[in-house]
């Protein structure tokens, strides 16, 4: 199990079982309860100040179990908010466990935010997310729960192209399908009525650059040529051959 101090981040216990024992902390010594709550707000407020000196002080005199996970949770999403590429490499590096669910969708709420200012720090916190800690890390290709929408599939829409180009480099998968059937470069080559001059032109130049990673056009040929390779590996696979039984010496 993870120690305190060297990983303050980490979840102990589930979300249910946190809240649990701040209401027994609560009603047993109201004066830890109220210290607890001190310290978590001065965390979220350390962060979206972007102070990571104070950040490191508040976590450095926390007590065992003084910082709230609903506050954890909190300040982590305002640091992707902000684009705070050290505060999140430092909540990464003190073992948050970024696959719990309540960080499922991290990735996706970085690429959403992306812009021109914020791209240097923004692609390399996707790269921290998926290198992870020890306890765990984000999957660059995790789907979103409500389209099915992987961080690529939001690039390609957007016609971000440093973004895209990124994210292929760091493994993600240029034939995944959404819910309603598209693919990262259906979703390239869709335009969108408010799209400008630049990103009009980045699209052609993301659906060159997924084809060169293999992407397909559609949805269709994705499962032709996943069948079509499923049934290859299939073809090659022999079961292997059982050896012959071992004869009898007689003895004469």
């Amino acid at each position: 199990m993870a120690s305190c101090r060297e990983s303050p981040m980490f979840f102990i216990e589930d979300a249910e079982a946190d809240v649990a024992r701040l209401k027994q902390l609560q009603a047993d010594d109201p004066i830890a309860w109220q210290d607890a709550l001190n310290t978590s707000r001065a965390l979220v407020e350390a962060v979206k100040e972007n102070d990571v000196d104070e950040l490191r002080r508040v976590v450095a005199n926390a007590d065992e179990g003084e910082l709230i996970q609903a506050f954890m949770i909190q300040a982590f999403v305002v640091a992707l908010k902000s684009s705070a590429l050290e505060i999140v490499q430092q909540l990464v590096d003190w073992g948050l466990p970024l696959t719990s669910g309540a960080f499922g969708q991290a990735l996706h709420l970085v690429c959403e935010l992306v812009d021109r200012e914020n791209f240097s720090n923004s692609w390399r916190i996707l790269k921290t997310l998926k290198e992870g800690n020890a306890f765990g890390a984000i999957d660059i290709n995790t789907p979103r729960s409500s389209d099915g929408w992987t961080p690529l599939c939001i690039a390609c829409a957007d016609a971000c192209l440093p973004l895209a180009f990124k994210l292929l480099e760091l493994n993600a998968d240029p034939n995944v399908i959404t819910r309603s059937n598209d693919t990262p470069l259906s979703l390239a080559k869709r335009g969108q009525p408010e799209d400008n001059e630049e990103q009009r032109e980045a699209r052609g130049i993301i659906s060159n650059m997924l084809r060169s990673y293999g992407a397909q056009d559609s949805y269709k040929d994705v499962l032709r040529i996943s069948r079509k390779q499923s049934t290859a590996g299939k073809t090659r696979w022999k079961e292997p051959e059982e050896p012959a039984p071992k004869c009898a010496v007689s003895s004469r």
